[in-house]
């Protein structure tokens, strides 16, 4: 079968690898969609010091089941978990699954391919049943899983003020769900030349967009003098910024991964301390929330259409992610499809 692989830097190629025997407990997927996110991103620009395959955000259909598996048959729509909590382990026993990161995880089970693929093996335990949303919304689980757990984090309250920082598809959802949890302004900071992410932070409603590189936004004059929440989509090293337009009480919740000297950022503790700020971390493993995405989804709470910018074949996969990759300007998604 097909498969799609990277190398650093933005290198891509589609090879013809064996699809290996199923185990008892797996099922054999016909991918249908797939997204290329920041975490691929990453691998193709610096990360991958050897050729891997990739891509995580996907759904299919189920062709084949292993002897044991009872919750799938095919024919069935489903997206994949990158990874599920172990229910044995003593985190989970106390309650919080959130905490166990030592499950099943898709993304190490070292397969000769992933999401980028015709077909995919993979665990049934990490297998979301879903109907009623396109294969392409049901690829935009993974990543929704993602917001929905920056959103949790954050818990934003009523009439709060929020900052989302980076507009890329995890901001983009996260600002549609902070609009809908009771904040009074949801404000969005990015670079310009994004021309895509801002359009679509406006058509999801955000009360203004400030744009990092022509404004100092440690200086800007937000309405209440600043806000009661940021959420950080962006590196790292802006959570410094995120803590001094924080309101007096104000959270910071952040995610992302840095690599090499990007790992590191530094923070004034005066500034914390002397506005008692929260800063809070977001790891979506395990991936939890699927469901629950499935359910904003429906309800058109989350609208994740708008955001597939780039659409292509996985023969197209090298120059189309090339194109997708140099297109700052229009590029919020690209999505891998399938007849």
């Amino acid at each position: 079968m097909k498969a799609a692989y990277l190398k650093a830097p933005y290198q891509f190629e589609i090879r013809d690898v064996e699809l290996r025997d199923l185990k008892p407990e797996e099922v054999l997927i016909r991918v249908k969609a797939c997204g290329y996110c920041g975490h691929d991103n990453i691998l193709a620009k610096y990360a991958a010091e050897d050729w891997q395959p990739f891509g995580h955000e996907l759904a299919g259909i189920v062709e084949r089941t292993g002897e044991t598996v009872t919750r799938l048959a095919a024919g069935d729509h489903v997206a994949v978990e990158t990874s599920i909590f172990d229910p044995g382990a003593d985190v989970s026993l106390n309650g919080r699954v959130d905490l166990d990161m030592n499950g099943p995880n898709f993304m190490s089970m070292g397969d000769n391919s992933m999401g980028f693929s015709e077909y995919v093996v993979a665990p049934e335990l990490l297998c979301v049943k879903f109907s009623g949303l396109s294969f392409e919304e049901g690829a935009f689980l993974e990543p929704l899983g993602v917001a929905i757990d920056l959103i949790k984090t954050a818990d934003i309250k009523l009439n709060d003020d929020v900052l989302v920082m980076g507009l890329g598809p995890i901001g983009l959802m996260a600002l549609q769900m902070a609009k809908k949890s009771g904040a009074r302004r949801v404000y969005a900071a990015q670079r310009s030349g994004a021309d895509a992410r801002i359009g679509l932070a406006k058509q999801f409603g955000a009360d203004g967009v400030i744009f990092t590189d022509k404004v100092n936004l440690a200086e800007f004059a937000f309405e209440r003098g600043g806000v009661n929440h940021v959420l950080v989509t962006s590196p790292p090293d802006t959570i410094d910024v995120a803590t001094r337009i924080c309101a007096v009480g104000g959270i910071v919740s952040f995610l992302g991964i840095g690599y090499g000297e990007k790992e590191t950022f530094s923070l004034n503790s005066n500034v914390i301390h002397g506005k008692k700020l929260q800063i809070r971390a977001s790891n979506a493993i395990p991936a939890l929330y699927f469901p629950e995405g499935i359910g904003l989804l429906k309800a058109g709470i989350v609208d994740v259409k708008p955001l597939i910018s780039h659409r292509f074949a996985l023969e197209d996969a090298p120059e189309a992610l090339k194109s997708f990759i140099a297109d700052r300007n229009h590029g919020v998604k690209a999505m891998m499809v399938s007849e």
